[in-house]
């Protein structure tokens, strides 16, 4: 007969077991690579590459970059379908920081060019409107 995941978690598992298990789950969603959260998303570099009007190999370049502009993640994000939120994390309190990522809002389409071996490399955010 066949069982359900829940009766299969309550018949191995603790309830706190089950909270340690829930929790870091949680903690793994929550702390993603940029590649990461495309594969969750199920959405190819291809996919992603068209939608941000680059190459593959541009997103695979982008996804292994260790420092990247902030208008960069944020067109990618944007791709994704969500947008960037910037927030500082102090001792006694957590501030949205709005004012960099404002900058690039207010630029539109230019793009986040990366310079490599004499070519560019544009990651831009397409115009609304």
């Amino acid at each position: 007969m066949r069982q359900t995941w829940s009766e299969i978690k309550n018949a191995t598992m603790t309830k706190e077991e089950q909270r340690q298990a829930h929790r870091a789950a949680m903690r793994d969603l929550a702390e993603m690579e940029l590649a990461e959260l495309r594969e969750t998303l199920q959405v190819s570099q291809g996919e992603l590459a068209k939608k941000l009007k680059v190459t593959q190999a541009a997103i695979s370049r982008l996804e292994r970059r260790p420092n990247l502009l902030l208008e960069s993640i944020a067109n990618y994000i944007e791709a994704l379908g969500g947008r960037l939120e910037l927030h500082a994390v102090l001792p006694n309190r957590t501030v949205r920081l709005t004012h960099l990522l404002a900058a690039a809002e207010k630029k539109g389409a230019a793009p986040a060019v990366r310079r490599r071996h004499g070519q560019s490399e544009a990651i831009t955010r397409r115009a609304k409107g």
